[in-house]
């Protein structure tokens, strides 16, 4: 009986194999993305109150003043103590500068800011004009949460992923083919986007937050409404092609 060489054994089965191997790993990839617009339950209010004096005690005492006035006010509207949290005080010395160099103490800046919890947010608008009547002399910051966010992830997670399907099958289809099961999947991002928030009385503010989870928000030019947050997800997948 004719021996075979080993190498041309080897050379045939690979020969056989690389076509099947081919022929088995033909997939498509697609990433789908979906987004979620939650309206909010829970918003926390950054107020501040700054006074000035040319004496510190002066300055300081002025300040402290305006804070109990301002908690008694926001106490008075029903919110608890707990959900009012207090900053450090901060001074700043204001210095007169004349000829290149400070000569003179002119007075001194005295700044606390206090963090309101508003569990009902249709109260928002009530809780900025009683602070602002009641020794708040700024507003820092309006953010927007929500106590279900982990809710409204998997809601756009599940969407992603059925976008991701369509497109691969709207491809496949392109190509007299048929989507098969997935071979891999991936989160390309997680984000939640908050709204911004205008104040338009008294002085002018704008208060926006942003909160990074996994990547960047989305840059999809358009303005989110009012008061919302955009829960987003991105997700690709590979499935075999058939």
């Amino acid at each position: 009986m004719r021996k075979i060489p080993l190498a041309v054994m080897i050379m045939g089965c690979l020969a056989w194999a690389l076509p099947a191997r081919a022929q088995m790993e033909r997939t498509v990839s697609t990433t789908g993305e979906a987004t979620v617009y939650v309206v909010p339950d829970r918003v926390v209010v950054n107020v501040g109150i700054e006074t000035f004096a040319a004496d510190l005690d002066a300055a300081t005492a002025s300040n402290e003043a305006a804070g109990r006035k301002l908690v008694q006010a926001v106490l008075g509207l029903g919110i608890e103590k707990k959900d009012i949290a207090t900053d450090r005080l901060q001074v700043e010395i204001q210095r007169r500068y004349e000829n290149g160099r400070y000569v003179d103490v002119d007075g001194y800046i005295v700044r606390r800011a206090y963090a309101v919890t508003l569990k009902d947010v249709t109260r928002l608008e009530r809780l900025v004009d009683t602070a602002l009547k009641n020794g708040a002399n700024q507003i820092q910051s309006v953010t927007f949460s929500t106590t279900q966010l982990r809710k409204y992830r998997d809601q756009a997670r599940q969407l992603a992923i059925r976008a991701a399907r369509e497109k691969a099958v709207m491809l496949a289809r392109e190509l007299d083919c048929t989507v098969g099961k997935p071979k891999a999947i991936s989160e390309s991002g997680a984000n939640v986007n908050f709204g911004g928030y205008r104040w338009d009385r008294g002085s002018p503010m704008t208060g926006q937050n942003a909160v990074q989870l996994v990547a960047g928000p989305p840059d999809t030019g358009e303005a989110l409404p009012l008061g919302q947050i955009a829960v987003s997800a991105s997700v690709s997948v590979t499935f075999e092609m058939q």
